[in-house]
């Protein structure tokens, strides 16, 4: 009965509080997935304790405690305290959340039911999010409902890159489900998860969508299953298909002017490195952000509030840069920068050795399991965007959602294989 409780609970994160989003008037738009996400968590937690004879931990459990730990620590010595409990405004990503984080990871490992309807409503939810995704991309201005109308494709999350962020998720778990098993859902899910990638024109995700695709090609190299190959290059038909009707639909040229201001970056990368301005501003962004990280070092400046650190730590950087942009910088966008600099370089290294723990043994195992070179897959994906974008409560609970179920799965075929030895 408990573990079906968790898994209702689980299930509700990440389907239903995605979902949730308020319009401009409600002040914030990420007030509903807030209230969402600590109710959820303090049921998790409520549960977790009336099981506590049956805790156990592995090595990856203790150090993701560990990095709970270190948040607990940078809140205590924050530059604003009351704020890394809470979050910054809109963000809401302060300790009480990552503390939910962890405990998403540590439920789906240990006590997640998974059920036959479970992949089938996720796959409706979320192809539903990237459709209107896609209708949003063709609707203006719209003050009163912003930004769920009119503020470009950004699905049920706020911002174009955060649907981005959602995209690199979903998107390869649909042509892996297509290629794997065959099911028209998965291809409908490819087709329109593809389009709304577009359509969002964060160019994180199109990154990402070039690592994983890659990564399949060489997966679908390494099994050489024909019948693999042959649902891959229908995918990448009906992209190309898709592809070209977008830029025709695209009388305004969005998408086009924003392919061309990628191309045009890279080649002056190329030709003259880099430069303050490129990424829509991120490399001064990270800059900035690694002058605060040598300053605070150990335990960072306090989860989630780069802001005041920024203010009182690197006050003239910080200020240059607002009175040039003539906005605050509250984010890194990059989430590993936003650890070091807001819980410190232990965190950021804790955290990548507990991500490399997960995707180290996955890779290792991917050509024999299909499930785990999904989730592997997707995983991958997400690291590769969270380079240039930032965490959100909309999408970050999937994310651990995920590598909770890879840290089971790793762990399941790990154990049979044992057993069978």
């Amino acid at each position: 009965m408990k573990d079906k409780v968790i898994t209702v609970i689980l299930s509700i994160i990440v389907f239903v509080t995605p979902i949730l989003i308020a319009p401009s008037i409600w002040n914030t738009y990420n007030i509903l997935k807030i209230y969402s996400l600590i109710i959820c968590g303090f049921i998790l937690f409520i549960m977790m304790l009336t099981k506590m004879k049956e805790w156990k931990f592995d090595k990856k459990d203790i150090l993701i405690y560990i990095f709970g730990l270190l948040a607990i620590f940078s809140t205590i010595l924050s530059t604003n305290a009351m704020n890394s409990i809470i979050g910054s405004y809109n963000r809401y990503e302060g300790l009480l959340t990552i503390l939910i984080y962890i405990l998403i990871y540590y439920n789906v490992k240990y006590y997640f039911k998974n059920f036959n309807e479970f992949v089938y409503i996720g796959a409706i939810i979320y192809i539903c999010i990237c459709i209107f995704a896609m209708i949003q991309f063709f609707i203006s201005d719209s003050i009163v409902l912003s930004p769920i109308l009119g503020r470009g494709a950004n699905g049920t999350f706020g911002n174009t890159n955060f649907m981005g962020n959602f995209v690199s998720i979903v998107l390869p778990a649909f042509i892996l489900g297509y290629i794997f098993r065959n099911r028209k859902i998965y291809l409908i899910g490819s087709i329109v998860g593809f389009c709304s990638m577009m359509m969002c024109i964060a160019r994180s995700s199109w990154v990402a969508f070039i690592v994983y695709m890659l990564a399949i090609l060489v997966y679908l190299i390494v099994n050489k299953k024909k019948k693999y190959f042959k649902r891959f290059s229908i995918i990448i038909i009906m992209f190309i298909i898709s592809f070209v009707s977008i830029i025709s639909l695209d009388k305004q040229n969005i998408i086009s002017s924003k392919f061309g201001k990628a191309k045009s970056e890279m080649s002056g990368i190329a030709q003259n490195g880099l430069n303050d301005n490129m990424g829509s501003g991120r490399i001064k962004i990270w800059k900035i952000t690694c002058s605060l990280i040598c300053k605070v070092p150990i335990f960072g400046c306090g989860v989630d509030s780069l802001q005041y650190g920024l203010d009182e730590l690197c006050h003239e950087e910080n200020r240059d840069y607002i009175i040039e942009n003539s906005v605050y910088i509250d984010k890194a966008h990059n989430e590993y920068l936003q650890i070091a600099a807001t819980m410190g370089i232990p965190a950021l290294i804790i955290y990548l050795i507990f991500i490399g723990m997960i995707c180290i043994p996955s890779i290792q195992k991917i050509k024999k399991h299909k499930v785990i070179a999904v989730y592997t897959i997707v995983i991958i994906s997400y690291l590769v965007q969270a380079f240039f974008n930032i965490s959100t409560i909309g999408i970050a609970p999937i994310f651990w959602f995920i590598l909770g179920m890879e840290s089971r799965n790793i762990n399941y075929v790990t154990k049979s294989k044992s057993i069978q030895n």
